[in-house]
């Protein structure tokens, strides 16, 4: 069966190299070898974050980093404010909630970004300990401004948490040199491998605060996690998704090959070919252009359309996955992913199998 091209939001497309690693029999995770091939993915992980921290591998998906973030700095009753402008800020939201942090959601509306002078009144008179943000939201295809979102939260002494799932990797984002305290990714979306792991590098800051933590942990305590880091033989507490491990050591020494800065401009490349093309199609974005995001596209779906009739076409004629809206978008979108491994053949194919679909469905 030919392979379906997956446009979506993750899990992206993985290259061939990376696949034949995960068909190779798992190192076991208590010998030289799994050492020598963790150390390698720790030097690669802290190049792409742009830290000096260390970053934590966690198997499970990037949810269980945002939820190992949340556990290990916070204690019971601290004060937070969720800014979110989708789906998934809507999740950090829940999750501060469920380890009962007193959190506060700032909801900027489904399609919009960060609002830079109301977050700026609103952290300037709340008395919060932390800020939880989303870097890039999928749900809405929109990519919020973290470097300025960074400066105003450290301006109140903010702790700035930073959700970067399906952006870390793809578009620019510097742990350090922002200011920023944690960032949470994950393995199938830039980082170009398939599900099952979650990373999380915390600051200096955020560490000191993980010492007085009184939330419970246990699989995802990060304090025992970064003591396995620091070994001389890197390892995890517990067994990891060590084919996954494999596979991430590969993609991202093809990624840091590539160089980030060439992976970032071919983004930009990409997300103003899909805009453009939507735009000549008739069709119509979500987010505003200025804050559309150049790895994911959010298109509305006309009245005389149905979302589902639109993916379903383009998977049955033309074998390319594309995905529909979230929560309150559900019917009303259809998003087209483009982060990760993508060559402009499976772009172009994806865009001519979306004119044909609404061409035909019309």
């Amino acid at each position: 069966m030919k392979d379906i091209i997956l446009m979506t939001p993750g899990p992206t497309m993985v290259p061939e190299e990376v696949r034949k690693v995960t068909g190779m029999q798992p190192l076991h995770h208590r010998t030289p070898d799994f050492y020598a091939l963790f150390s390698r993915l720790n030097n690669n992980l802290k190049q792409i974050f742009k830290t000096k921290n260390e970053v934590i591998t966690l198997t499970s998906s990037g949810t269980g980093g945002m939820e190992a973030v949340v556990a290990n700095i916070f204690s019971t009753g601290d004060k937070v404010l969720v800014a979110s402008i989708g789906y998934f800020g809507e999740r950090f939201y829940d999750i501060a909630k469920a380890y009962g942090l007193d959190a506060e959601l700032l909801d900027f509306g489904w399609g919009n970004a960060v609002d830079l002078n109301v977050l700026e009144d609103k952290l300037g008179n709340g008395n919060y300990k932390a800020l939880l943000v989303t870097h890039n939201e999928t749900s809405t295809g929109v990519t919020n401004n973290v470097k300025e979102i960074a400066k105003i939260a450290n301006r109140y002494g903010v702790v700035v948490i930073v959700d970067a799932v399906s952006s870390l990797g793809g578009i620019p984002l510097e742990m350090d040199e922002w200011g920023i305290d944690a960032v949470i990714t994950c393995s199938q979306k830039c980082l170009m491998a398939p599900p099952g792991l979650a990373f999380v590098s915390l600051s200096e800051r955020a560490w000191q605060m993980a010492k007085t933590s009184n939330l419970p942990k246990y699989y995802f305590n990060l304090k025992k996690a970064k003591e396995g880091v620091l070994k001389s033989n890197p390892d995890t507490p517990a067994t990891p998704a060590v084919s996954t491990i494999m596979a991430v050591s590969k993609s991202t020494e093809m990624l840091l090959n590539t160089g980030l800065e060439e992976v970032y401009k071919r983004q930009v490349l990409y997300g103003s070919k899909v805009r453009n093309y939507i735009k000549d199609l008739g069709l119509e974005l979500l987010p505003r252009e200025e804050i559309a995001s150049n790895l994911i596209t959010a298109i509305k779906v006309p009245e005389k359309y149905k979302a589902s009739d639109i993916i379903n076409y383009m998977k049955e004629n033309y074998k390319v996955l594309i995905t529909g809206g979230q929560g309150l978008l559900k019917g009303k979108i259809i998003r087209i992913g483009h982060m990760g491994y993508l060559t402009d053949e499976m772009l172009d194919k994806t865009l001519t199998a979306l004119k044909e679909a609404v061409d035909t469905l019309k």
